[in-house]
């Protein structure tokens, strides 16, 4: 993996960024950043931001896991969880940084959704979507490495611009945070190809399981009324997702066993 260009291209370009936001007031550079997401409509800001909360983001990564048949990308999930969620509040508990809503004039400061006052470095919701894209990208088979960062890190990118476009973030925390989130990712990819769960027939059985209850759980978590037709559409798509893949494996192996379908069903 080491040896890919695709491990080192996100960091580099989150090292530079990095260093070009340690060269720019941190209020001009979300200004910049808010002048730029205000020419959308604050909806999808607003929705961009709840995909990347730990709930929507893995019932996604499932439902997208199972319908591609992506099945090297959750062992590396599951190895990804602990560190990077332990590295993230770690850092954020020493660090104890002012989020802009603290700092900032309510003039000055464009916010969508909830007023965030602590815990500003680094950003979650960006540690989770970029550690997400990463597992998914890395795990990928090298001719379908293009298409799979094609779709998930336009996503990523967008999850993390959101957070600073609903006020709850600096850019220099969505820049630390993406970098975090993939060398997290990173790591976790490695160990699951030295000690992971091999992809398999209970691995299988345990994606759509959590994935059905991921999206279970979405139609009745209780979020804002403008994120709730997010939650039901999303919730509604992997619950299908885990039925139909159910089903699937049910008439595999009722085809396996030679036994005709119609005599299956007299018998039950």
């Amino acid at each position: 993996m080491f040896r890919s260009a695709w491990f080192w291209r996100l960091p580099g370009l989150c090292l530079l960024v990095i260093a070009g936001l340690m060269l720019t007031p941190p209020v001009d550079a979300l200004a910049g950043v808010q002048r730029l997401t205000r020419a959308a409509p604050d909806l999808l800001w607003w929705w961009l931001t709840w995909l990347g909360d730990t709930h929507f983001a893995l019932a996604l990564f499932l439902a997208a896991t199972i319908a591609t048949g992506h099945r090297h990308a959750s062992p590396a999930l599951l190895w990804s969880i602990a560190p990077a969620t332990q590295t993230l509040h770690g850092i954020k508990t020493l660090a104890a940084a002012p989020r802009p809503a603290a700092v900032l004039p309510p003039e000055a400061l464009h916010i969508i959704g909830d007023v965030l006052r602590q815990g500003s470095f680094p950003s979650g919701h960006t540690v989770t979507a970029f550690t997400l894209a990463a597992c998914w990208i890395l795990t990928a088979r090298p001719p379908q490495r293009g298409m799979a960062a094609a779709v998930s890190l336009p996503l990523a990118f967008a999850i993390g611009l959101s957070r600073v476009g609903v006020g709850a973030h600096w850019p220099l925390d969505v820049a630390v945070g993406a970098l975090l989130g993939w060398l997290c990712a990173a790591a976790a990819v490695l160990a699951a190809g030295r000690w992971g769960p091999r992809p398999g027939d209970a691995l299988h059985r345990w994606e759509i399981g959590a994935a059905g209850v991921l999206g279970l759980g979405l139609w009745w978590r209780t979020v804002p009324a403008t994120v709730e037709p997010l939650a039901h559409a999303l919730g509604g798509l992997v619950v299908g997702v885990a039925l139909v893949a159910a089903a699937r494996r049910i008439w595999l192996r009722r085809a396996s066993t030679g036994v005709p379908l119609r005599r299956l069903r007299e018998m039950e």
